[in-house]
């Protein structure tokens, strides 16, 4: 096989993780993974292309009043990645027909080739987090969680070898070679082993990373690769026939999908793969994350579109408001309110908890909960007790949530969910209400205080304390009334709450804690939370949220409703402001720093605020400004700057915050040396990843 024909893998990675690499026997029939990702990374590229540029000119439609955020207009020909195609108001009717046993041509569900696997169905508290650390990985498996996501883009980036050593230890795991053989961590200077059975681990999943993600160490012609087609290959070709033999098979978690098309570009890739492999249609089996309200205003279609790989759609809180930050940056009136007010009880999360698992439901999938993000504090083990109750409640809620009464027949959706901790005590306290039978769910619900019953009461999902199913009648589900201006409204509109200077603080701590995390390769951080006293684990989502909406507030001048320390309520806020709190926030940093006897210079602490700054305000003039670029993922911000030298990430944060295309690309082409022209196309580079520019293989702009 010829160079050009595979994907190039970084020397080094190459060297360390060989047995990733290579040909690969599926089912006598053999499949080497370097050619497969760079045949599924030419065929795709295009579009990967086009379908990021095309969220990009769908806000600046909705922002030049040329089009709004909507359902799909039922007209619409939607295809899939075999090929066949239909209306949108086909597939709804077809969605409606199918779930009432109407035998019409349109009717149709959810894994009609290859039904939905049982280890994927099993009730219970899902866990999520990296297999980086083997010692984490044996407290997954011990954990009696009821599923397990191996995350590759939160927990997981490819910082360093991270993606790999995290692959080759869950191709060691389920190839049972750590069976019964303990593990001495380097480091924590502890012994691990996996205590529990075979039939008693979590079924496996694999969340591979979004379609605005590339891979650093695999390149086709030149280029990296988008990184969902290594996350894709590498687990399928490794494990495989291992999962085979254990009696499951190979599932992933498909993150951020924004539209049906993208959708449909995730089916080509999944289709590509499994015909490479031999496998029947629909073998590869996946979970969504609809935690996108563009997704959510596409739900039905996305699932026709996926049908034959699709179990089902999960709900996700941070995602979902940072997708409406994003959707309507333009618009002063959808400024949010502090993140922590929105909860998911509030009104928009809670119908579109709801509307998840009935579209999922009505289609044949199942529906899977949020996350439940509380972690041990073992610095306030004071404490636990109330985070205990916080999952225990929060899974009991989604649960009444997913109750449906159809026709007179009981519908119980939402039997999974997540928790984002090994430790076992987390997961017992989220698994009684998914796992209870519905008969005696009502006994769980005569445990909650009066508090949570009254909030159980204000929600409608139980009346005088005992359990209230939504009733729904065939006359209710229609395709007029499931797709009304009435839910759209619903889906989208501005949560209620406050706009304060602390609210803006908080924003501030949280956002920067993540991003000095990230930095130093760690996508998901436990945080101590100051509100609460409660450590919760941040991801890339949680930071979009944070910095978004501490650049919406200074962007549109959002009304204060309290008075702070440096303004009043109903004064507006200005760049000024935010400067005081960058300053504010920095003079407690170097305290913090002071009492654990570090050196402020000699951290990123600085780096991590001077990128804040430039991400909310522009203060070249001298006068701190609204910074006017905005930065869909500021995660590519950080991804551009990790593992680069000091005087590398200024030239870079100039190249995203502050030069044009044209001045970059100028500074290529005049060049005089090689070292001068690295740098001056590695700035090129990261201005054109944050901001979706793409070029051919020939090096122009697409």
């Amino acid at each position: 096989m010829s160079e050009s024909s595979s994907a190039s893998v970084r020397a080094d990675i190459q060297q360390k993780y060989s047995d990733l690499f290579g040909t690969k026997t599926i089912g006598g029939r053999q499949v080497n993974a370097e050619e497969l990702m760079a045949r599924m990374t030419r065929a795709t590229r295009g579009e990967f292309a086009s379908l990021m540029q095309a969220r990009h000119q769908l806000h600046n439609r909705v922002a030049h009043q040329q089009g709004q955020y909507d359902f799909l207009d039922a007209s619409t020909q939607i295809s899939d990645p075999d090929g066949n195609r239909m209306t949108v108001g086909d597939i709804r009717q077809g969605m409606l027909d199918g779930f009432f046993g109407r035998s019409t041509p349109q009717a149709w569900r959810v894994g009609a080739s290859v039904p939905l696997p049982a280890d994927t169905m099993r009730p219970g508290l899902e866990g999520t987090g990296p297999s980086i650390d083997l010692g984490m990985a044996f407290g997954a498996l011990n954990s009696g969680a009821s599923q397990w996501m191996w995350d590759w883009e939160d927990a997981g980036g490819d910082y360093k070898a991270q993606l790999y050593e995290a692959w080759k230890n869950l191709k060691a795991i389920l190839a049972h070679e750590w069976d019964r053989k303990p593990y001495e961590h380097p480091t924590k200077k502890r012994t691990y082993k996996i205590d529990a059975p075979k039939e008693k681990w979590p079924t496996i999943f694999h969340r591979v990373a979004g379609l605005h993600l590339r891979n650093r160490q695999i390149h086709v012609d030149g280029q990296e690769v988008p990184a969902m087609i290594p996350g894709l290959v590498i687990h399928a070709l490794n494990n495989y026939e291992a999962q085979k033999k254990n009696g499951s098979g190979i599932y992933y978690y498909i993150p951020k999908v924004e539209s049906w098309q993208e959708a449909k570009l995730v089916g080509a890739l999944l289709k590509m793969l499994e015909e490479a492999m031999g496998v029947p249609r629909g073998t590869l089996k996946i979970k969504m994350l609809n935690e996108r309200a563009e997704f959510a205003l596409q739900q039905e279609a996305i699932q026709w579109v996926l049908r034959e790989n699709l179990i089902g759609p999960n709900v996700g809180r941070w995602d979902y408001i940072n997708s409406r930050e994003d959707m309507f940056h333009h618009d002063p009136s959808m400024v949010f309110p502090n993140p922590s007010s929105v909860t998911m009880t509030e009104p928009s999360m809670s119908y579109y908890t709801r509307r998840n698992a009935l579209l999922a439901l009505l289609a044949g999938a199942m529906p899977i909960g949020g996350m439940a993000a509380q972690m041990q504090n073992p610095r306030a083990p004071e404490n636990d007790g109330k985070a205990l109750r916080d999952i225990w409640f929060d899974k009991l809620r989604e649960r009444l949530t997913g109750l449906f009464v159809i026709n007179g027949t009981l519908h119980d959706t939402y039997r999974q969910s997540w928790v984002a901790t090994v430790s076992p005590d987390y997961v017992a306290a989220g698994r009684e209400s998914l796992v209870s039978d519905y008969n005696d769910l009502q006994g769980v619900i005569d445990k909650t205080t009066p508090q949570e019953k009254e909030r159980l009461e204000a929600l409608g999902l139980i009346k005088n304390g005992t359990i209230a199913p939504m009733e729904l009648s065939e006359a209710d589900l229609t395709v007029d009334t499931l797709w009304s201006s009435q839910a759209r409204e619903q889906l989208l509109k501005r949560p209620n709450g406050p706009t304060t200077e602390d609210g803006m603080r908080y924003a501030m701590y949280m956002a920067t804690e993540f991003m000095y995390q990230q930095l130093h390769g760690n996508n998901a951080a436990a945080i101590d939370d100051p509100l609460t006293g409660n450590r919760f684990m941040n991801d890339l989502a949680t930071y979009e949220i944070f910095w978004h909406f501490l650049y919406l507030t200074v962007l549109h001048g959002a009304e204060l409703t309290d008075d702070g320390r440096y303004s009043k309520k109903g004064e507006r806020v200005t760049p000024q402001l935010f400067v005081k709190l960058i300053d504010e926030r920095r003079e407690t940093v170097k305290e913090l720093f002071k009492k654990l006897n570090q050196k402020y210079e000699d951290t990123d602490a600085e780096l991590v605020l001077q990128i804040l700054k430039r991400q909310v305000v522009d203060d070249s003039s001298g006068t701190p400004e609204p910074q006017q670029r905005w930065i869909k993922y500021g995660s590519r911000v950080l991804l551009s700057l990790i593992e680069q030298s000091p005087a590398d990430r200024e030239v870079l944060m100039d190249a995203i915050f502050k030069d044009s295309r044209e001045q970059l690309l100028a500074r290529v082409q005049q060049a005089r040396d090689e070292k001068s022209r690295d740098l001056a196309q590695r700035a090129l580079r990261a201005h054109d990843y944050v901001y979706d520019v793409f070029e051919s293989a020939e090096g122009v702009a697409a």
